[in-house]
Formats: structure tokens, sequence, C-alpha cells
């Protein structure tokens, strides 16, 4: 028990068995709510309301062990980029707010790296890996979940604002890292191209966003309309519909055709 706490766990390697599990576990719920998407537009309320209370658990039980372990402001403060996502995700759930899920889809993007590349990330066996997994699976889930739910997909004007949005947190990042000696935005340990040193890292980073934002919104276009309407298999209600027949009459022959 002492050790699922710990604040010191080994990281795991990048494509080890940890990490391939938390890729496993994406992979399945992201099936899972495609595959069943007009069960979950049909279930919206209940499901945003599982989701919701998921992360403020994971969210209360990875601060509450920051704190009752003596966890410094250096590593505390919700200004990871995927903290400032998980909270914006709970903000999303409880208001629906398309323009909020318009910059919440663009910052999402950046946990794309962190799950494909993890930094300092926890086994599967302790807490704070569970948190991880949480985390990142229902930020970088949760457009798809907008998708599905409410027909929404971000739009190009966006981007802009999201952009300016990420400028404003990152100067708050640095700020914060001059402060506390943290590695918010990962500005102080430099996980790729350390060699540039800083600024050209910071100003890296910033043109690294725009350019994956811009990736972003460009295979969002290629994502059709109309979210759990869109072509898939029917749901289970449109199923036993047409078994049955209680859609339309039906002649003799239409039903030698079924």
């Amino acid at each position: 028990m002492k050790r699922f706490f710990s604040l010191t766990s080994e990281p795991i390697p990048i494509g080890g068995p940890d990490h391939l599990m938390y890729i496993a576990l994406l992979v399945l719920t992201a099936a899972l709510l495609i595959g069943r998407r007009r069960w979950v537009r049909d279930h919206a309320r209940q499901v945003r309301i599982g989701v919701l209370i998921t992360s403020v658990v994971q969210q209360t039980l990875m601060y509450g062990v920051y704190v009752a372990t003596g966890g410094g402001w250096a590593e505390v403060l919700p200004l990871h980029i995927s903290r400032v996502s998980a909270l914006l995700c709970v903000v999303y759930l409880v208001t629906g707010s398309k323009r909020l899920m318009d910059v919440l889809f663009y910052f999402s993007l950046w946990a794309w790296f962190s799950f494909s590349y993890p930094q300092s990330i926890s086994p599967i066996t302790n807490l704070f890996g569970w948190s991880f997994l949480i985390n990142h699976v229902i930020t970088l889930l949760m457009p798809v979940l907008a998708w599905v739910t409410s027909d929404w997909r971000p739009s190009r004007s966006a981007l802009g604002r999201a952009f300016a949005w990420m400028v404003a947190y990152s100067l708050v990042a640095l700020a914060a890292n001059a402060i506390t000696g943290g590695d918010y935005f990962f500005q102080r340990s430099m996980p790729v191209l350390a060699s540039l040193g800083q600024p050209a890292y910071y100003l890296g980073t910033l043109l690294v966003g725009l350019v994956l934002f811009w990736i972003g919104y460009g295979v969002s276009r290629l994502v059709p309309v109309g979210g759990a309407s869109a072509p898939g298999p029917p749901a289970a209600d449109e199923r036993g519909a047409r078994t049955t027949g209680d859609s339309a009459p039906r002649t003799g022959a239409a039903t030698k055709a079924d």
C-alpha cells in the first residue's frame, strides 16, 4: 500500500509494459466510445456525470496525496498543461460550453505528446500511474465525447484564441518555475532538444504548439459531420426495430427480403 501512494516510484520506460498497457487501455476506451456512440448520445447526461465524477475523484486523490505527503509548490500546482486540460474538462462537463471545448481541443493535443513520450511517469501499480492514465484518457477523448453528444467540431477561428491562451498559460508556467523551482510546461527539464537552451527552447515550444494546432484542425476536417448520426453500426434499439418491424408496416415481400 505504501508503494502505491509513493511519490518516488521508478519511471516507466517508453515502449515498456506499463506504457503499452496505457496505450491499450486508451485504444479500448476510444473503441467503446466510437463503436457505441449512439448509445452514448442517448445517455449523454449520465455519461457526462460519470466522467465528471471520475475526473474529480482522480484530481482530488492526486492533489490530496501531494499535500498529505508534503509535496512542495514545485509539484502541486495545477500548471502542467495536462492538469490545465483536466480542469478545462471538468468545466466543460459542467457547462457544456462549445467555446470552451474549442480551446480544450487544441490544448488536449499536447496530451498526445506526453502519452506517446512519457516523462517521469509512474507505473500502473502506483496511484500516480493511474492518475496519469485517467487524466490523459479523459483529456484525449473529451473532444470525441463532445462530437458524439453535441455534433461539435473545432473551428478555425478558435485556433487563434486557443494559441493566445497557450501563450498566456506558458508565461504563467515560466513565472511559477522561477518562483518555485518547478518544471511546469517542461521548460526546465526540456525533454526534447535540450541543447537549444533557453529562450530558444521556449520559443520553439510555442512554434511546435502552433503547428500542432493546425495539424489538429486539419485532421478534424476529416471527421464526418453529425457525431452519433455519422455512418456506423446501428444502435441496439434500431436493430430491434428492424428485426421486429416496429418502424413501419411491411408487405410479405419486404419481410422475406429481410
